[in-house]
This record gives C-alpha cells, sequence and structure tokens, in this order.
C-alpha cells in the first residue's frame, strides 16, 4: 500500500535514529525501506503530484450531497478557537474545496448498520439524483456495488487513482476486475487510518515478566523477525496466576488477551499472504485451500491453544479493558481503539505491526477491517464529470489537510507515548492490506480463520470443504452480476 506520510517526518527519523537504543545503547536499525518510506512529508507528495482540474469547471449543481455514514467525512459548520486539530481540518478542507468549485457541500451523517444502504437503494432505485457520493462501512459497501448501484470509475474522468491521495492497490484488490474499480478509497476520508490494525503491548509488563525493553521488541522488527512464532514464542512467557485461586481467568496476567474469533481473523489477514488470485482474464480465484493457509492455521492454533498465556474474552470493551488494567501483555485492535481507553491507560505502552506469517514475507502487513468506509458516486448523478472534480478535489484536500491532522492529534499527541512508535506507525501504514476474500467473505468463507477453533481443535480442511461449493458459487454469480452491469 502507498504509505501516508506525516507533517512532521523529518522529525519523526531524527528521533528514531537517536533515542531508540537497544541493550548496548546501539542505536536500531532505522535502514530498512519499510521504516524510511512512511516518514516523508506530505510536502513531497505536493511537489510531485498536483489537483489537476480545469479552472473552467461549471455545473447544474449548486451543491454536492454527500451520505456519509456516522458523519467521518462531514465537517463543522463554522470554524471557531475550540475546535480540535482535526476539526479544523475537516473544516479547512470543506471550505478549500467549497471555494475551488464554487458550490457548496452538505453531509448527511447517517447510521452505517442499515440506514445508509436503505437510502442509498431507495434514491438510485427511484431513479432520483438525491446524493451525488456515497460513503459507509465496506462490509455494507460491496453489496451495493455488486447490485449495480454505483458508476465505475472509468466513468469519473477527474478521479485518478495514480495520484497519491489514492490508495490504487487496495481500490483493485477488492474489485471483481482491477482494472475496472468502482469504489473511492484513500485520503478523501481518515477512516482508512483509524481502521487499521496494529499490536499495542504493556512496557511495564514487558520489562516486569519478561525483562525486555521496548528497543528489544522494535529491533526484532527491524530484523525481519516478528512473525507469529515469534509473537507467540513471547507470549507464552507471561502468565501470571495474579489472584493465586489455581484457576485461568480475567484476573490473571496474560500474554495475549483477544476478543472472540474476530482476533484470529485480523492476524490472518496481516500475515502477508494471499488468500485469492486472478485468472487469465483478471476476475478473482479463490485461492486459500493450499499448504501455506493450512501452516497458518497451524501457528493460530498453536498461539490460541498451545499457551495458557491466552485468553479469550468475548466482550469488546473487556478484553480492550484487561490490557488497559495492565493485566495483558499484547493486544491487537484497531488504532480506533486508542479512544477506548487505552491512550489514558497508566502504564506505559508501545505499538508493533502485525506480525506475519514467516521471515520470508517481504515487509509487515496490516489488515484493513471491513468497517473502513468506501465511497462511490450512484449511476443517477446528472453530472458524473463534475462530481469526479469534487471527489478529487476532497481527496487532495484531505491529504494535506486532514491526514496530517490525524497523525498529529490521534496518532502522534494521544496514541504513542515514545519516539519509535511513531516510526512503527509509518511501518504500519505503508503495510496496510486487505483481500479479494476478506472484503467479499463468499458465504462465510472469509471468515474461516475465525471459526476454525471454535471446537477447540484445528478443523481447517472439514470447515473449507463445508463452505467451498456455496463460496464458489457466490463468486462466479459476482462476476456473472458484474459482466451484466458493464453490458
Amino acid at each position: 500500500m502507498k504509505s501516508i506520510r506525516k507533517i512532521s517526518g523529518l522529525l519523526a527519523l531524527l528521533l528514531l535514529t537517536t533515542t531508540a537504543c537497544g541493550p548496548a545503547d546501539e542505536p536500531v536499525d532505522t535502514s530498512a525501506d519499510t521504516a524510511a518510506d512512511g516518514v516523508t512529508d506530505t510536502a513531497a507528495d505536493s511537489a510531485e503530484a498536483s489537483l489537476d482540474l480545469p479552472d473552467d469547471l461549471t455545473s447544474d449543481y449548486d451543491t454536492i450531497s454527500i451520505l456519509t455514514a456516522e458523519g467521518i467525512l462531514a465537517s463543522v459548520d463554522e470554524l471557531t478557537d475550540e475546535l480540535d486539530m482535526l476539526d479544523q481540518a475537516l473544516y479547512n478542507r470543506t471550505t478549500a474545496v467549497e471555494e475551488r468549485l464554487g458550490i457548496d457541500l452538505t453531509f448527511t451523517p447517517v447510521n452505517p448498520w442499515g440506514d445508509t444502504q436503505t437510502l442509498a437503494r431507495q434514491s438510485v432505485n427511484s431513479g432520483s439524483d438525491d446524493y451525488q457520493m456515497v460513503f459507509t462501512c465496506a462490509q455494507h459497501m460491496v453489496n451495493l456495488v455488486n447490485e449495480g448501484l454505483f458508476l465505475p470509475l472509468s466513468e469519473l474522468p477527474y478521479v485518478d487513482i495514480e495520484k497519491p491521495w489514492w490508495n490504487k492497490e487496495y481500490i483493485e484488490s477488492v474489485s471483481i476486475l482491477a482494472d475496472d474499480p468502482y469504489i473511492l478509497f484513500g485520503d478523501i476520508s481518515y477512516n482508512m487510518l483509524e481502521r487499521t490494525t496494529c499490536v499495542y503491548f504493556n512496557i511495564n509488563l514487558l520489562e516486569e515478566k519478561l525483562n525486555m525493553k521496548p528497543e528489544d521488541l522494535y529491533r526484532i522488527v527491524y530484523n525481519g523477525e516478528w512473525t507469529l512464532d515469534k509473537f507467540t514464542e513471547i507470549v507464552s512467557q507471561v502468565y501470571e496466576d495474579a489472584n493465586g485461586n489455581t484457576l485461568n481467568d480475567a484476573d490473571d496476567i496474560h500474554g495475549f488477551v483477544t476478543y472472540n474469533s474476530t482476533t484470529m481473523n485480523w492476524i490472518a489477514y496481516s500475515a502477508g499472504l494471499e488468500f485469492t488470485s486472478r485468472d487469465e482474464d483478471g476476475y478473482p480465484v479463490i485461492d486459500v485451500n493450499n499448504e501455506a493457509s493450512y501452516q497458518l492455521a497451524e501457528k493460530l492454533y498453536k498461539l490460541q491453544f498451545g499457551t495458557e498465556s491466552v485468553i479469550n474474552i468475548a466482550d469488546n470493551g473487556g478484553h480492550i479493558g484487561k490490557f488497559t488494567n495492565g493485566k495483558s501483555l499484547f493486544l491487537i485492535n484497531r488504532f480506533v481503539a486508542a479512544g477506548w481507553g487505552i491512550r489514558d491507560m497508566q502504564n506505559d505502552y508501545g505499538i508493533l505491526p502485525m506480525p506475519k506469517y514467516d521471515e520470508n514475507v517481504d515487509g509487515y502487513h496490516s489488515a484493513v477491517e471491513v468497517l473502513v468506509q468506501w465511497g462511490a458516486v450512484p449511476v443517477t448523478v446528472i453530472d458524473p464529470t463534475f462530481v469526479s472534480a469534487a471527489a478529487e478535489a476532497l481527496a487532495y484536500h484531505s491529504r494535506q489537510l486532514t491526514t496530517p491532522a490525524y497523525y498529529e492529534t490521534t496518532l502522534k499527541l494521544k496514541l504513542t507515548r515514545d519516539d519509535t512508535s511513531m516510526a512503527m506507525i509509518d511501518m504500519i501504514m505503508d503495510g496496510r492490506d486487505t483481500d479479494f476474500l476478506l472484503i467479499n467473505n463468499l458465504e462465510g468463507l472469509g471468515n474461516i480463520f475465525a471459526r476454525v477453533f471454535t471446537d477447540g481443535q484445528n478443523n481447517f480442511a472439514s470447515n473449507y470443504a463445508t463452505y467451498e461449493a456455496a463460496a464458489q458459487t457466490k463468486l462466479k454469480q459476482l462476476i456473472q452480476d458484474f459482466e451484466d452491469a458493464r453490458k
């Protein structure tokens, strides 16, 4: 994935190379490409890529209306001194687009779980041009796209996914045909940042239980050794019967706390493997029934059941609470979880990329979860050319304004507590990843890694056999529907 550039990149790199030291007081090696690429200032992008829109754009639109789940894209109506940096950036971004195109932007924030889909379907199916852009969770948007409600990007002439404010690789990977995508995804919504998975670790427990410093973990990462096996090895050394009742329960100290099977899904899709390929025509092919997937399932099984130092807490708040209360060394979640108590915890913590399958995997990969927001343009818009200009302008000004603000407010000031964690965040963002199978699910096959351990044993083979036929049928249907919509 294209990395997100921080506005304070040079400073972060200087801090990283001078303060992140190992046991022998030698600087942690930051020469790896994954560490260096992510700390480029957004100004560098501006020098290389500009907003290529004609000055004489006109349209019958006075207002561009955007349907946005949870109001992710929305900005405040008035700029005041009391606003935080991100809200100021959202306001300035909206104002910049309005002034550039001579229109107003209006945002309709709705519930993502049903309202967005209902309103989008009603509008398009009635032939109405109520909304010129729609944004909602990927797991819902994929259904709307497959129903033919939206225009392909090929009919949006000013949307150029080669520009750095779009995530071209992600857009192509989730599309039925990589060269005929439909979704808007990139800096246009900072939600893509907060819905990226990562590993949080408790610095106090690391030192107390393992006599390790954060720099020891960072060195493992930079050396390319942060694998599932290494993660499991470290996790297994932590367990303590803290309350002395001889029971392995939530009051004990654990190496890793998981949240249902969701955590295992995040780990699996962050391992650096691909579970779909493409045929000679460019269409997706299910490619999960192979030796690498079987070995991945074994690694996950060993992590989940091979040590007493892993505990599952089904309640989302409960499993985060165990980490923030200092009773788990590791927590895997999204950056958005920082606002759910992590950044306020008393113990110091650090951030790491997701562990990879093995040392042969190139770089680190962090899954972008299915609740991330996608955008699209309804087929009912009367002026797709102008709407495409609005989308391009929104993405461009978001990269200049809201992305740096999110880094400064959420990731830098509120989330990190040590200098090297900022470099880790760059690495994580540079390795943002997804898979066609994760997004489309295909009648449940996409959740196979979340489901194979439900009865306490590794039943990957039988689980795949159960879902294969339905998944293949669903994929064929998606391809046929896509071909029909193109006619």
